[in-house]
C-alpha cells in the first residue's frame, strides 16, 4: 500500500503534493467542492464522455465530492491541478492499479477552459506519470480517450505517451476511442 492509498484510507487526504514546472498536484480538500462542481455541469468540458459525473445542486454533489475525491475508495485516486498562482485549474486522477500486471491507468479533466491549449494539461501528466514510476512494480501507465478528443490525444502525446490503437468503450455511443500509454523504459 503507497503513501497515498493509507492517507485515502484514513480519511486524511493532504498529501502527497506533486510539483511540476508550472503546476502543483494535490489532494482535493472542501474548498475544491465549488471549482468541481462547476467543471462537472459543463457540457464543453464533458463533450467527450456522455457517461460524466452530473449532480443538479451542491446539495446533491456535496457528499459525493466527499466520498470520492476527498476520502477516496482506495482504487481511484485524484488530484487536484492548481496553476503557478495555486489557483485550481483541473482534476487529474489514477485508477485500475494492476500490482499484478504491473500497470495504472490515468485520467485528466482541465476544468478552467480559460487554460486549454497552454501545456497545463501535459504537465500535469507528466507530474503524475513521474510519481506512478516510483511506486513498486509500476511500469506501464496507460489512458483511454475519445478518438474525437483532439486536444487530450495531443496532451498525452507531448507527455510522451504513444497511441497503441482504437479499442471499443463500453462507455461510448459505439464511438471508437483510443488507447495511449508510456512504459516506464520509455518515460520523459
Amino acid at each position: 500500500m503507497t503513501e497515498l492509498q493509507r492517507d485515502n484510507k484514513a480519511g486524511m487526504g493532504q498529501g502527497p503534493y506533486l510539483q511540476g514546472e508550472r503546476i502543483q498536484l494535490r489532494r482535493p480538500n472542501l474548498k475544491d467542492t465549488n471549482f468541481v462542481f462547476h467543471w462537472e455541469r459543463d457540457d464543453e468540458v464533458w463533450r467527450y464522455d456522455i457517461h460524466r459525473p452530473y449532480s443538479r445542486t451542491m446539495g446533491e454533489f456535496l457528499p459525493t465530492f466527499e466520498r470520492n475525491y476527498i476520502r477516496g475508495n482506495g482504487r481511484q485516486f485524484w488530484f487536484i491541478i492548481e496553476d503557478e498562482k495555486r489557483i485550481p485549474i483541473g482534476t487529474i486522477t489514477y485508477f485500475n492499479v494492476d500490482n499484478r500486471l504491473g500497470q495504472a491507468e490515468v485520467g485528466l479533466g482541465l476544468g478552467d477552459k480559460t487554460r486549454w491549449g497552454q501545456g497545463y494539461g501535459p504537465e500535469a501528466i507528466r507530474t503524475l506519470v513521474r510519481y506512478l514510476f516510483t511506486l513498486p512494480g509500476i511500469r506501464r501507465i496507460y489512458a483511454e480517450t475519445a478518438l474525437a478528443n483532439h486536444p487530450s490525444r495531443r496532451a498525452f502525446s507531448k507527455a510522451g505517451f504513444t497511441e497503441v490503437g482504437q479499442i471499443y468503450d463500453p462507455r461510448s455511443t459505439g464511438e471508437p476511442w483510443v488507447l495511449l500509454e508510456i512504459w516506464k523504459s520509455h518515460a520523459i
